[in-house]
């Protein structure tokens, strides 16, 4: 988990990545800003450094049950909807600015809040690790915001803040904290709010996002001096260490295959091992960086791992078609039966627990 900050502002920015100096998460502190009581956020917590393969998982570990009004601004191309290949996409530049769908089976998966679960589960139970102050009145913007939970249960815990969460499609709930509300935005236009934020949260942000150094310029002049920036990311493909899943099994091949399209679409599917190079080039200063993987299965040692690896196991079931049809079709000429095809292979990987595969961030 790295930290950066800058001369006059502070930007804890999350970026779950691994590289020569291992997976981080990157955050920004303000020397003039010393952690202290006045501040939240999750503290010292114990993250998944490396996973362990339990060779008696005979048991899960998991126990019998593992298993104010909304405001948008809306503009019409925000509902002139796109179909494709069974699935239906926005419409911001012609489905470029980001492949994944918005249909009813996307908005189901993202109803569900595995993916949020998990994050707040390897975070401790906390929504964020930025230093932020306990009380007050904070502006805060939630970038590519989902179904707006992250945003809603940050309204919540902190009554005080404004919060605005910003998304390309209006999937949000109607019914919200009085201090919360909704936009429809893309983040990579030019931003033109009419405030600066105290706090900046973006998360898996990373099929949507193709200039990585422009976001966080725009993020570096709309923070408040001593504004907390925090990005949390995971990098491309997926990965086995002890050889469990081969080179060529579907799964790996499959990660493999999004990173190479998403990189014909002007995406870096591992643009977070360069986090840290941005930021300090924007004017942060990187302070904390730890390495963090999801497992996909219940197959590392310990409870915690055992239950984040379920629930990523279950997300990324639910999201493979979703990931793979936009990007296979449009940028590697695949048709819909071949990548249909393709993901019943990769399905199997996917649930053979002897294959022992993960998620860096």
């Amino acid at each position: 988990m790295t930290s950066t900050s800058s001369t006059d502002h502070t930007a804890e920015v999350t970026d779950l990545q691994e590289h020569t100096r291992q997976d981080g998460e990157t955050s920004a502190q303000n020397p003039a800003n010393p952690r202290d009581d006045d501040h939240d956020g999750a503290g010292h917590i114990e993250l998944a450094h490396s996973l362990e393969v339990d060779s008696s998982d005979t048991d899960s570990g998991l126990g019998d049950d593992y298993q104010s009004a909304l405001t948008r601004s809306l503009s019409s191309s925000a509902v002139d909807y796109r179909y494709e290949n069974g699935r239906r996409y926005h419409a911001y530049d012609d489905g470029e600015a980001y492949y994944l769908p918005n249909d009813d089976d996307e908005a189901d998966r993202l109803a569900q809040d595995l993916q949020h679960h998990v994050w707040r589960k390897t975070l401790g139970g906390a929504l964020y690790l930025s230093l932020i102050p306990k009380t007050g009145e904070l502006s805060v913007l939630d970038v590519g915001t989902g179904t707006g939970i992250w945003a809603i249960e940050f309204a919540e815990e902190h009554p005080s803040a404004r919060v605005l969460g910003t998304d390309l499609s209006p999937i949000q709930p109607e019914w919200v904290p009085a201090n919360c509300k909704f936009e429809v935005d893309n983040a990579e236009a030019d931003w033109v709010y009419n405030e600066k934020f105290d706090f900046i949260h973006g998360r898996m942000l990373c099929l949507g996002i193709h200039d990585w150094p422009r976001f966080f310029r725009q993020c570096w002049d709309h923070l408040k001096p001593g504004g907390w920036l925090e990005v949390q990311e995971v990098i491309l493909p997926i990965f086995c260490d002890d050889g469990s899943a081969a080179p060529d099994s579907a799964l790996l091949q499959w990660g493999d295959l999004v990173k190479e399209a998403a990189q014909k679409g002007g995406i870096d599917g591992a643009a977070s091992l360069k986090f840290s190079e941005m930021l300090r080039a924007q004017g942060f200063m990187v302070m904390r960086e730890e390495p963090i993987k999801w497992a996909l299965g219940h197959w590392p040692k310990g409870k915690l791992q055992k239950e984040i690896g379920a629930y990523t196991h279950q997300n990324i079931l639910q999201a493979l078609n979703g990931v793979t049809m936009a990007l296979f079709t449009k940028q590697l000429a695949w048709s819909r039966e071949a990548a249909e095809m393709f993901l019943v292979e990769a399905r199997k990987d996917i649930n053979d627990p002897k294959k022992h595969c993960y998620v860096r961030l």
